[in-house]
């Protein structure tokens, strides 16, 4: 006598199995798409702050190579910058993206020779104030020879 022969079911998935495996894959796709406009956001952020931190910094430097007579006691012109941060002057024209603004304060003694410079960085500069992003920056100068 032979044995009988086992009868093997064929192995599928079933619609819920299926249905679920879906939502699985669409919720990480999903989450994903939303990861790449946060990532992107923050690149373009770094990037305007970067930009900033490099036009505060050449002012700075250029601040500091003046001679005595050229240099600034009390004020500051704002200046404009575009995206190449390329100099467009004292006027806002329709190129600017950064403003550059600084304050100059004169320490009360026993450092009258000191003179420290608040620099914010405003950015895109035809928005509103509202609307702009502000980057600070500060340094302290000594008064040339």
């Amino acid at each position: 006598m032979t044995a009988p022969k086992r009868i093997i079911p064929a192995s599928a998935f079933s619609l819920v199995e299926v249905v679920v495996a879906i939502g699985i894959v669409s919720f990480a796709v999903l989450s994903t798409f939303g990861l790449l406009s946060v990532a992107t956001d923050t690149n373009r952020r770094a990037r305007d702050e970067q930009s900033a931190a490099q036009l505060a910094e050449n002012e700075f430097q250029r601040i500091r190579s003046l001679s005595s007579a050229n240099f600034p006691a009390t004020t500051y012109v704002t200046r404009y910058y575009d995206t190449s941060s390329n100099d467009l002057g004292t006027t806002l024209t329709n190129a600017a993206i950064y403003q550059l603004q600084i304050a100059i304060v004169t320490p009360a003694a026993p450092a009258p020779a000191d003179r420290i410079f608040n620099a914010e960085v405003h950015y895109p500069a035809n928005a509103a104030p509202g609307n702009q992003n502000i980057v600070r920056f500060t340094t302290l100068m000594n008064l040339p020879p």
